[in-house]
């Protein structure tokens, strides 16, 4: 059974901030914790200046005052159970105020608080979704598509430019058009574009790419390595961009930097990481580490042996035998001179064939932050202590789902898209004495009551509770990767894995009146401050031979809902994305729920209306339950 509705309630904070005795006589200590409040900036690196830090209860007019000392960090003793809103100040920064969940099951608590730069944008506001695209304009961008991937450039380029004409501010078209320009070796016109599409969504990720090999073969090595790194920390990492960077920090003499990139760039590509091995091995032989080259050169001849790249090796290993080991090594110095190493060619999408569904959790990682300790087996137990606060007032939810299906083409082209609006009602339950599920109905708001496919989701709100309850956990190894940014918040990134002997996971597939359990692995996303569940993301352990499931990635997003009625503000999922390939087809789901209404556990069902509906997010994501085929 998969759910996944993850709630926030900002309950009452506790009776004072010190731990204070009660009565007249003696009275047993309240339980208190001193808090850590980390002050970092938006990449995850501690202030170097100091920084003032306000805690305050959420119901209290009282507050205390301290100013950030030793690894950026003000600390306040004597804090007791509740909610506390944390405000985090510092010159040339935007304030933040962050909500914290203060639970006293352990002497000491550490949160973190995220700054951004006054310049910066604030990243929780929401990008628009898509630009809407007409009939011609679709036309145009199929036929130079199709050109691209026949390799005739001239002739996508006269049609992108085209629409580039009808959509100027649609990134996609103008990369697209650069793509078709260096098809043709126009280098300045293709970077001109490439920046354009930047100009118009800065987090466009080939754009970033392909600038940043652009500026690397110019022998522009700083510039490619701020714009590779900027690719990094807004989309994620995988092994392409880790090879980009290892090239670039290499031909600017940061070899420890440039080995590091390299070796994550090994770690992630699997079955294609031949040509990382090689760029590593020289990397290690710049460096003097001639039994590390040796070691990885010969890895490369044992696992690639038909490789361009093994053959390279291979002449490196004879090198390595009969040269001195004194000159082996390269200096600094001699790094310019060497040709750019061999890493992938900017994408000529869709040469092959266009990227139509994320990459594996395991292919992509995401900037964390250093020096940030965590164990998952301290974040879990928060994370179920906030989620039980909040689900045990309340016994179900309402809101407005909208559904849009799309089917994907062999060359990751997609179709049509077929949209519904569905009511949608989600029951919460206790089940296995400590633990909830939520069950979900759902009814059509229009004509057609059918879902746009014959594959069905559901369970779209269980995911994230399924993943923190007790009775869940035991089927799962988690482990805490380290500190992450989501939306400008300080979050917990800690990935999940279920055990081979699992016969109880959270994922089902049903068809033809039979439930087939789907094995997951996927990563979860807590707020270091409040332990609210900000997103997870799910993919299959595996291929499901007995279903023809090859691929089933899910993303979803969670954000606050506020509800004037009750004061009272919970954290549920605001969007969710599936992509899946079954039998060799292609399918890509997205589910937006707005209009929230809240019921509470009680006889006379008192609603609550929402503020302000949540937007769609700006990283949009996905969800679901059994699937029905």
């Amino acid at each position: 059974m998969l759910h996944f509705l993850l709630l926030c309630l900002l309950a009452p904070s506790a009776s004072a901030l010190l731990a204070q005795g009660r009565g007249g006589g003696r009275s047993s200590p309240i339980p208190t914790t001193t808090l850590t409040v980390g002050v970092r900036d938006s990449s995850g690196m501690p202030l170097d200046v100091p920084a003032l830090v306000k805690l305050r209860g959420a119901m209290e007019n009282g507050s205390r005052v301290a100013s950030t000392q030793e690894a950026a960090s003000a600390v306040f003793e004597g804090v007791t159970d509740g909610e506390y809103d944390v405000e985090a100040q510092c010159v040339g920064y935007q304030t933040a105020v962050e909500r914290v969940s203060v639970a006293t099951v352990s002497p000491s608590m550490q949160v973190y608080v995220y700054l951004m730069r006054e310049s910066e944008q604030n990243s929780q506001i929401a990008k628009p979704q898509g630009i809407a695209m007409s009939p011609k304009l679709q036309g145009e961008i199929e036929k130079g598509l199709d050109a691209l991937h026949k390799r005739q450039f001239e002739a996508a380029r006269n049609h992108l430019a085209k629409g580039a004409q009808m959509a100027p501010g649609n990134p996609d078209v103008v990369y697209l058009l650069g793509v078709s320009e260096l098809g043709l070796n126009h280098l300045f016109l293709a970077r001109q574009n490439f920046e354009h599409a930047l100009s118009l969504d800065p987090s466009h990720e080939r754009a970033l790419l392909a600038l940043g090999e652009m500026e690397l073969r110019a022998g522009e090595f700083s510039a490619a390595i701020v714009t590779l790194e900027k690719a990094f920390v807004k989309n994620g990492a995988g092994w392409r961009t880790h090879l980009l960077l290892a090239s670039a920090y290499s031909k600017a003499g940061r070899l420890p930097d440039a080995e590091t990139h390299a070796q994550r760039a090994v770690d992630l590509a699997h079955e294609k990481g031949a040509g990382a091995r090689l760029l590593l091995g020289e990397i290690q032989q710049m460096e003097g580490k001639l039994p590390e080259a040796q070691h990885t050169w010969q890895e490369l001849t044992d696992k690639f042996p038909g490789e361009s790249y093994a053959a390279e090796a291979r002449k490196k290993l004879a090198s390595l035998s009969t040269t001195p080991r004194a000159a082996v090594s390269l200096e600094p110095a001699q790094l310019a001179n060497l040709p750019v190493p061999v890493s992938p060619s900017i994408e000529l999408m869709p040469a092959s064939e266009r990227p139509w569904a994320p990459p594996d959790i395991d292919s992509r990682e995401y900037p964390l932050a250093q020096n940030a300790y965590c164990s998952a087996e301290e974040i879990l137990p928060l994370a179920e202590h906030r989620l039980k606060s909040q689900l045990q007032n309340f016994e179900k939810f309402t809101a407005t789902e909208h559904i849009d299906h799309q089917e994907i083409d062999r060359l990751g082209r997609p179709g049509p898209v077929k949209s519904r609006d569905f009511s949608y009602i989600v029951f919460v339950n206790r089940y296995a004495g400590d633990s909830f599920f939520l069950d979900e109905d759902r009814y059509s708001n229009g004509r057609d009551s059918s879902f746009p496919t014959s594959l069905a989701t559901e369970g779209l709100n269980n995911l994230g509770v399924a993943i923190l309850q007790p009775v869940t956990r035991k089927d799962f190894v988690y482990q805490c990767e380290g500190l992450a940014g989501i939306r400008g918040k300080a979050t917990w990134q800690i990935r999940f894995q279920e055990k081979k002997d699992s016969r109880n996971g959270v994922r089902d597939w049903r068809r033809d009146g039979k439930l087939y359990h789907v094995p997951l692995k996927g990563r979860i996303w807590v707020s270091s401050a409040s332990y609210d569940v900000l997103r997870i993301e799910t993919d299959l352990l595996g291929p499901v031979q007995v279903l023809g499931l090859t691929r089933d990635h899910l993303l979803v997003d969670y954000g606050p809902v506020n509800f004037s009625t009750t004061n009272t503000t919970l954290w549920l999922p605001w969007s969710a994305e599936m992509h899946m390939e079954l039998h060799g087809h292609r399918y890509h789901h997205k589910h937006y729920l707005t209009d929230y209404m809240l019921f509470e556990v009680d006889t006379n069902h008192k609603i609550g209306k929402p503020k302000n509906a949540p937007p769609p997010s700006a990283e949009a994501s996905p969800a679901t339950e059994p699937n029905r085929l």
